[in-house]
């Protein structure tokens, strides 16, 4: 059984990100330090809080993050560009970028979407996902770690992926069957 370490920003909820894990197979333990992921095969950075604060604690785990399997999720895929026009703070700079408030009929984007992948991977495939964001990253097909976007009248980022870390902007833990196998399929990619 993979051990994931699930990133505590002290913000939000994530008792449905926890529930959807054990359900994906996984033992899940809730940490706040980088000192308590040396026992963890892979941690995951949430979508829950607001920019600043969670880039707070997140800048702790930058080296566990490039040294770990990696699932950020929503506000944690953002934690891993450079910057966010939604806050001051510097992100872990994972991957080049600065995060934007979207542009879409409505805002926040919330409900079920249609992801194009346009990058193959073994664990993420084109379906329906749920989103509940206001900010997100501009597709731009040149980029190689851009892997899958969503369409709101402008192209952004749905996913994106590099050296075991995944970014999604979507919530995989409230995205039915879809979003457990790709939990699923992503989690056994940290077996030992």
């Amino acid at each position: 059984m993979v051990k994931v370490g699930v990133v505590d920003y002290t913000v939000g909820n994530i008792g449905s990100l926890v529930a959807a894990l054990r359900r994906a197979g996984a033992e899940v333990v809730i940490i706040s330090t980088p000192e308590e992921a040396g026992g963890v095969d892979g941690i995951v950075l949430p979508g829950v809080g607001t920019y600043d604060s969670a880039a707070d604690l997140a800048m702790r785990f930058k080296d566990v993050v490039r040294s770990k399997p990696t699932l950020a999720i929503c506000l944690g895929m953002q934690l891993l560009f450079e910057s966010s026009e939604e806050g001051s703070k510097p992100g872990l700079g994972v991957f080049r970028g600065r995060v934007e408030r979207i542009v879409a009929r409505k805002v926040p984007h919330i409900g079920w979407s249609y992801t194009h992948v346009e990058r193959e991977l073994p664990f993420l495939r084109s379906d329906y996902y749920y989103y509940l964001h206001s900010y997100g990253i501009p597709w731009n097909p040149s980029a190689d770690y851009h892997v899958a976007y969503v369409e709101l009248g402008k192209r952004y980022v749905a996913a994106v992926y590099k050296d075991g870390v995944l970014g999604v902007q979507f919530h995989p833990e409230r995205s039915g069957k879809a979003g457990l196998e790709l939990m699923k399929s992503f989690l056994a990619t940290w077996r030992r």
